[in-house]
């Protein structure tokens, strides 16, 4: 595997380097000229739609000949989410015969047989398989969902936390004069909760999050083309290798062994990492605005391009630039040192395909936490429920979370859950044992 030459990947538009034998994967189909993925039982051809797909060419790509059901699902509207849009555009792709029956034609004109999708535990060991199934049983708990309205926004908590963020904003400008520590820990606050809830708006579907899409622009300085195409990649595939950005830190964290992952090492720096690494965590949101901004940019996106500008002005012409500086970095450690901490002492895969529902309970850890702690992680302590029904308002995954927890002991899935402090103790002792390797 090349190693990627973005700096701090996992903030990067771009994805990490897919493995040698995708390469070899990809070019193979590219031959065959189409882009096919399997949704209910049906194959559909993506040709011609991957380039203008919102979330980007990529991920058809990667998902190409692979049963795709649980992720559309997940991330796409489909009705009983908010909206259909997603839905009425898959009924006018065309249809087409999958990989299996593609293979039994080719069979009966005397050509060769096509290589099933494989999976990757590790670098050196590969197993044959079939490609990702869609989860029979995840499907009945689904609708079960759906029917009982839990996709539903409930106006008043929608309000609620809006004014909440809001509330802490117009503290922080009010004392921003006066007051610049109290100031910066209030926007700093602000910041963090706004984070988490544009991450709710841009997952949600129906008007309301429709409407709300640039938020996080206008109260971050983030890009929300940029963030959902990235953060699609990441749920899409959850601690895969060179897939999901998120776990691919180096320079300057290793999550991996070198040794494991052929990408580049640096032992002089990663002997530290344990002490540097959550303080780190403070340029979380400095990143994310140049990245945003670098987006924006580079698309000529001149309705983002505006809302930023409008944060930056004010951000920089109504407050004292240290308590701007401050609350970014403020908001910054505040989401960067949760916003990966259920995901990066999990397991880490090199998987091609797969079973979506499985990767999620494999890779992603809950949080037991309640009151005020349980403010500060903002949805992401609900971790998995989260990853398993990301159009799902935050607000209900508490109340979910024993349906799913029941859901997965009754078909064999480790639900995983353990208190902030353990979460935290574990990423620091993984960082401290990768340091010392």
């Amino acid at each position: 595997m090349t190693p990627h030459p973005a700096f701090l990947s996992p903030f990067e538009t771009a994805v990490a380097d897919a493995p040698a034998s995708d390469a070899a994967s990809a070019k193979k189909k590219k031959t065959k000229g189409a882009l096919r993925l399997r949704i209910d039982g049906e194959w559909y051809d993506c040709t011609g739609w991957a380039k203008a797909h919102p979330g980007g060419s990529l991920f058809i790509t990667l998902m190409d000949g692979c049963d795709a059901t649980d992720v559309f699902y997940a991330l796409h509207s489909y009705g009983p989410n908010g909206d259909d849009l997603a839905a009425r555009r898959l009924a006018m792709l065309p249809r087409c015969d999958g990989p299996e029956e593609e293979e039994e034609e080719e069979e009966e004109e005397g050509g060769r047989e096509i290589a099933a999708p494989s999976i990757v535990r590790n670098p050196n060991h590969t197993i044959e398989t079939k490609p990702g199934n869609a989860d029979a049983n995840f499907a009945t708990l689904r609708k079960k969902f759906e029917d009982e309205g839990w996709f539903a926004r409930d106006p008043l908590k929608e309000a609620s936390v809006l004014c909440q963020v809001l509330g802490l904003y117009a503290l922080g400008w009010f004392l921003a004069w006066t007051h610049p520590i109290l100031a910066s820990l209030s926007l700093g606050l602000g910041m963090q909760q706004a984070g988490w809830l544009a991450h709710d708006y841009i997952h949600g579907r129906g008007k309301w999050c429709t409407m709300m899409r640039g938020f996080g622009s206008l109260t971050n300085g983030f890009s929300t083309e940029w963030w959902q195409h990235k953060h699609n990649m990441h749920h899409s595939f959850t601690n895969i290798d060179g897939r999901d950005g998120d776990i691919k830190l180096e320079p300057l964290y290793y999550l991996q062994d070198p040794k494991v992952t052929g990408r580049n090492d640096n032992p002089g720096l990663r002997k530290w990492q344990h002490w540097y690494g959550y303080p780190l965590y403070a340029a979380t949101y400095a990143l994310w605005r140049r990245h945003s901004m670098a987006s924006a940019i580079a698309r000529r996106d001149k309705k983002e391009l505006t809302l930023l500008g409008i944060h930056y002005a004010w951000l920089f012409l109504c407050l004292p630039w240290q308590v701007a500086v401050s609350s970014v970095l403020i908001g910054g450690f505040l989401v960067g040192s949760l916003v990966t901490a259920t995901h990066q002492t999990e397991e880490i895969m090199f998987e091609q395909g797969g079973e979506f529902v499985d990767i999620q309970f494999r890779s992603t850890r809950e949080a037991d936490v309640k009151g005020l702690e349980a403010w500060l992680w903002g949805g992401m302590d609900t971790q998995l429920v989260h990853h398993l029904f990301p159009t799902m308002p935050r607000y209900r995954h508490h109340e979910a979370r024993p349906v799913i927890r029941k859901w997965a002991e009754e078909h064999g899935y480790d639900f995983r859950i353990s208190s902030s402090w353990e979460i935290l103790s574990k990423n620091f002792n993984h960082l401290k044992e990768l340091a010392h390797i």
